[in-house]
């Protein structure tokens, strides 16, 4: 099946040219895509990018950051969550390039977790394609003006870790639920603190509902 792409155009707002499109075709291949199609999906690649993806921004955390482990790992927690490698999408305006089966497509705008991915899949091609140092100059490109942000004005702790610091001696418990399609959940999370119920949120994954519950708690907190 032959499926039309501007892959010119993909590679110009990447900044890097395949030898071997077929990689990016796969990169830009959704799991709905691939089940009406019987093609490959982007899922093995987006596998490899996340590990890719990890190895780059611990490197250069480590090289440019005289902080802890902990410190680290939240800083880095915070540059490639799915909420910024999603954003990373929509600043690209990759977004539209993203094959989807006719179910999928009927959501104008993917899920956080479906940009995510893509964008994962995309570094796990580039990877497979040129190799780690043309993985590193697409990742950069898009990354290190946060990286310097983050650098200049420091960096806010997660949402549950803020609440957790703030009430130290507290019984804090997340509850959450999951609905919808496997490839689309929703997520809702209460957290309660000492069995009292203090905020909820909703996510495209558990961990996301979860912070938003958090972050709902600490407002609440605030205005007791």
């Amino acid at each position: 099946m032959k499926v039309q792409l501007n892959f010119k155009e993909i590679e110009n707002i990447i900044g890097y040219k395949f030898k071997n499109r077929n990689l990016l075709l796969k990169a830009l291949t959704h799991s709905s895509y691939s089940n009406e199609h019987r093609v490959e999906s982007n899922e093995r690649l987006e596998f490899l990018g996340d590990a890719v993806i990890e190895f780059i921004i611990t490197e250069r955390l480590f090289l440019e950051f005289d902080r802890q482990e902990g410190d680290l790992s939240k800083i880095r927690s915070m540059i490639v969550s799915e909420k910024p490698l999603a954003e990373a999408v929509d600043k690209l305006n990759l977004e539209k390039y993203l094959l989807k089966g006719v179910g999928e497509s009927k959501n104008t705008v993917s899920s956080k977790a479906v940009k995510c991915d893509m964008f994962e899949a995309i570094v796990g091609a580039i990877y497979l394609d040129g190799g780690i140092e043309f993985a590193k100059q697409f990742f950069n490109k898009v990354f290190s003006e946060r990286i310097s942000e983050i650098k200049i004005n420091g960096f806010v702790e997660d949402p549950k870790s803020r609440l957790q610091e703030s009430l130290k001696q507290a019984k804090i418990v997340y509850q959450t639920t999951k609905t919808g399609v496997d490839h689309n959940p929703t997520y809702k999370t209460n957290v309660f603190i000492n069995d009292v119920k203090m905020g909820s949120g909703v996510g495209s994954n558990k961990r996301s509902a979860e912070e938003a519950a958090a972050s709902n708690a600490f407002n609440n907190l605030k205005q007791i």
